[in-house]
């Protein structure tokens, strides 16, 4: 589990810089608040892309050298990113971004729901939190220091090139090579029913309200990581320290929640849980539109720990609902409909 979790380290880092950085990127790229959304756009796309192929990939390669590969492209792509003269350019760095992302995401998503306990599913999104929190302060520490986004970027593709080295050493070790013999069994009972009924399983309706709920949900998280800093700076007229410090909150307390949600999983039903956490969602989400400054702290702490046992709830549910057999298919729909 120590790679597994230091690879959901690498897949949270860049998830949640662009917000914090785009102020100072746009300014130094001479480009408009709206271009974000298309980077955001072409995120998606590819790793919504490359959540539909995982299943193939991973039966082939291995999850492994799947891992490996990703973190890879994912480190390139942020270095890619450091370098950037244009916005065309990020934009041809965004690709294998979202591209190692996906296949990251629903691989080790699929093997700890069908492996591990709940318990260890949350803790796995905490260390994503890890990541998440520790992107934004990153970022941050450089932006406000001298507006220098470039070695922001260049620091944390430094991390994940680290952590895909120690990836690269466990296969050395032959780490995954049980999981892998495992995982491939399971991916020849999948391919056999996916090629029958891919999509019909879409058009059963519980599957299909399981794929919906989760970019429902994930619009909350990139509600605030790529847009709530922009608008906090631009029309509350915070500094961009204090944004910085305010977005690294959401997801430090995100990672605490799954934490602490790790403790009792295994002792409350994963339906209590996430009832909990879409309350606290709920009201920390009105907090934040009252528009007092004095909520503004409090509100983002309960929007973090509300989201904390929301995702990794339902992945870890899929093999119960819908069987071992159709949950890696379901898995790779319901990961890159989150994007």
């Amino acid at each position: 589990m120590v790679v597994i979790y230091l690879t959901f380290i690498a897949l949270g880092l860049p998830d949640t810089i662009l917000g914090i950085a785009w102020p100072s990127m746009r300014s130094s790229l001479f480009l408009p608040l709206e271009a974000a959304g298309i980077i955001t756009m072409l995120t998606t796309i590819c790793t919504a892309f490359s959540s539909f192929a995982s299943g193939l990939l991973l039966h082939k390669l291995g999850t492994g050298k799947v891992v490996f590969i990703s973190t890879l492209l994912s480190a390139s792509a942020l270095f890619g990113y450091s370098l950037s003269p244009s916005f065309w350019w990020l934009l041809l760095c965004t690709l294998p971004l979202g591209v190692g992302a996906g296949a990251i995401d629903t691989g080790i998503n699929h093997f700890v729901a069908l492996k591990y306990s709940p318990r260890q599913m949350n803790w796995l999104h905490s260390f994503w939190g890890i990541g998440a929190f520790l992107g934004p302060s990153i970022i941050t520490l450089y932006v406000a220091d001298s507006g220098n986004w470039r070695g922001g970027y260049q620091m944390i593709a430094a991390i994940v090139f680290v952590i895909a080295a120690i990836i690269g050493i466990s296969i050395s070790l032959s780490l995954w090579r049980s999981k892998n013999i495992k995982e491939e069994n399971t991916a020849l009972q999948n391919k056999a029913v996916q090629k029958k009924s891919g999509l019909n399983l879409i058009r059963q309706q519980d599957v299909f309200l399981s794929i919906i709920a989760f970019p429902i949900y994930i619009a909350v998280e990139m509600g605030v990581g790529v847009w709530l800093a922009s608008y906090l700076i631009e029309s509350r007229g915070l500094d961009k320290l204090n944004v910085g410090l305010i977005i690294s909150l959401f997801y430090i307390s995100i990672m605490i929640g799954r934490l602490i949600t790790g403790i009792f999983a295994n002792k409350i039903s994963i339906q209590k849980l996430m009832n909990m956490g879409l309350c606290l969602m709920f009201i920390g989400s009105w907090m934040l539109i009252i528009q007092q400054n004095s909520l503004l702290v409090p509100s983002i702490i309960l929007l973090g720990i509300g989201c904390a046992p929301i995702f990794p709830s339902m992945i870890h549910n899929t093999p119960k609902l819908f069987g071992e057999i159709n949950s890696q298919e379901i898995t790779g729909y319901q990961v890159g409909g989150s994007y």
